[in-house]
């Protein structure tokens, strides 16, 4: 086969050629191409990959490739767009938009436009652009565009603004001292360039790639109001982020009282919170040293009690040695009940394998044909009811340890009891919001996606506690709401906008919840916008 013979000025570029490149002749022209090297597992050596064309060789030297990329395109304004969303988002987030702008004031409408859509109708990015065509907010924050180069500039921007971002948090973190309550939460990543992105343990047995999100909320009375977040890589616990966080948000000798989970409850936590001045309401294991021999053998050994959700509470109180601390030990009879189904249920399982493991071996000894030694055919005995309460001698039992002398027993149940509420908020953030998995190529976008999910998450609690305060919890779920308001829409007549009639359900549930759209109101909000 003849080989190609390359002109002078293609020899002399050669010599002086970029490492890893490669020099290509394609109908008629030569160029030059990146070139890598990668091992093959089947022919059990390094083969030769070709990356991008980096330009074209000529007489005059190397003529770089120029990539047309697409200018973003504007938004087309459509004269029929939904409205119902749009006015109750805008109405109920004025806060959000004076403080995106004083920190963000170049991004400021892209991030609060994308939240809005996110929260209220979609959260994948690639249907930002469709969505913001189709909505009020096409002229209540004009000429954006969210297509995907400029959604890739966002999240780079946005990513490497961290400081902004942390600026943003710590006006909630100022405006509320008061309980504070740290817990983490795992977010799969299916990204294989992300370095935070490890294989992690959590709750669910998910043995997968994770980053360990790690927040700080402030308790309500119904809800826990996500304040602070920080992402940390996913073999990280959460009781060794916590030191760095209380750093971070430079939280220490403020009026707060921590609370948090059972992995903080060691000596050093303790000693941490105290050094820094922070009061703390921790849960201790029940076979802690601490309360060996102070739990009560029966519910008669307690010393008073209260009523919690229409169940009677016991509890005992005991000042630790240091007389700057307290152990409060209660007895929750719905708790008891509960563990001791699931210990019976074992037993009741167990006494059945036990039961025809030994009926098996009875048949085979009368044939002659036994398997088990007599030590082992006694040991197979059934499990008994006295055995279960040896094995667990504090079911029903709370342990909780806290410096904070100036409560009662009852208030620190309560204030304790009151972290279900981040329960509910990362089933919020997990399944209502769909940010239960990542997608994001590398820690820059991530950070810009956690915090667009962060104030996502925050509107739609907020919202929920709303629903909840006019006693529509049962009957009206976050995304009735949304899902309702979707279906108003108006029309614009020149400058003018116009409503057809509102379906009587969501009229309905408008009034419950005192949303008012009128083509007034759009008109109003349009033009204070222009």
């Amino acid at each position: 086969m003849a080989t190609t013979e390359k002109p002078d000025y293609v020899i002399q570029f050669q010599k002086s050629k970029p490492r890893q490149t490669e020099i290509k002749k394609i109908g008629g022209r030569w160029y030059l191409y990146e070139r890598f090297s990668k091992y093959d597992p089947e022919i059990k050596r390094s083969r030769k990959i070709s990356g991008k064309c980096l330009g074209a060789i000529t007489p005059e030297g190397l003529v770089k490739t120029t990539r047309r990329l697409a200018e973003p395109k504007p938004a087309v304004l459509n004269d029929v767009v939904a409205v119902g969303n749009e006015v109750y988002f805008w109405e109920n987030t004025a806060p959000m938009r004076r403080r995106l702008r004083k920190y963000f004031p170049d991004l400021w409408r892209q991030i609060y436009t994308a939240v809005y859509v996110r929260s209220a109708l979609d959260p994948r990015f690639r249907r930002l652009q469709s969505h913001y065509e189709n909505s009020l907010f096409s002229y209540l924050c004009p000429g954006l565009s969210f297509q995907r180069p400029c959604i890739r500039d966002l999240l780079e921007q946005l990513g490497r603004s961290r400081e902004a971002i942390r600026g943003y948090m710590r006006e909630d973190l100022e405006d509320r001292e008061a309980f504070i309550l740290f817990d983490g939460h795992r977010i799969l990543s299916a990204s294989q360039t992300m370095t935070t992105a490890e294989l992690g343990y959590d709750s669910k047995c998910r043995f997968k790639p994770q980053i360990n999100l790690v927040y700080v909320f402030s308790l309500g009375e119904d809800t826990g109001m996500p304040l602070y977040y920080k992402q940390y890589a996913g073999s990280t616990p959460d009781v060794s982020c916590f030191s760095d966080l209380l750093r971070e948000t430079s939280m220490n000798g403020k009026n707060y009282t921590v609370i948090a989970d059972k992995g903080f409850a060691s000596e050093d936590g303790f000693c941490q919170l105290e050094d820094d001045g922070l009061k703390y309401l921790l849960p201790l294991r029940r076979n802690c040293a601490a309360a060996a021999d102070l739990i009560p053998e029966s519910p008669r050994g307690y010393q008073k009690g209260f009523t919690y959700h229409s169940r009677s509470i016991q509890y005992s109180s005991f000042d630790c040695q240091d007389k700057a601390s307290r152990l409060h030990i209660y007895f929750d009879p719905e708790l008891y009940s509960d563990e001791m189904a699931t210990a019976t249920a074992r037993m009741e399982a167990q006494n059945r394998t036990v039961g025809q493991a030994r009926q098996a071996e009875e048949n085979r000894r009368k044939k002659g044909k036994g398997r088990l030694t007599d030590a082992e055919l006694e040991a197979l005995r059934p499990v008994e009811l006295s055995d279960i309460h040896d094995a667990h001698p504090a079911m029903g039992v709370i342990i909780i340890k806290t410096n904070r002398l100036d409560l009662e027993g009852e208030a620190v149940y309560y204030i304790y009891k009151q972290r279900q509420n981040i329960e509910q908020f990362f089933k919020t953030y997990s399944e209502t919001l769909d940010f239960e998995a990542s997608y994001m190529r590398g820690a820059t976008q991530e950070e810009a996606w956690l915090f667009l999910n962060h104030l996502a998450a925050g509107f739609c609690v907020k919202t929920i506690e709303d629903i909840y305060s006019i006693g529509e919890g049962k009957n009206i779920s976050y995304k009735d709401l949304t899902s309702g308001l979707e279906k108003i829409r108006a029309a614009r007549l020149g400058k003018s906008w116009q409503m057809p009639p509102i379906k009587r359900s969501t009229a309905r549930l408008c009034e419950k919840l005192g949303i008012n759209v009128t083509a007034e109101k759009i008109e109003k909000l349009v033009a204070g916008t222009e």
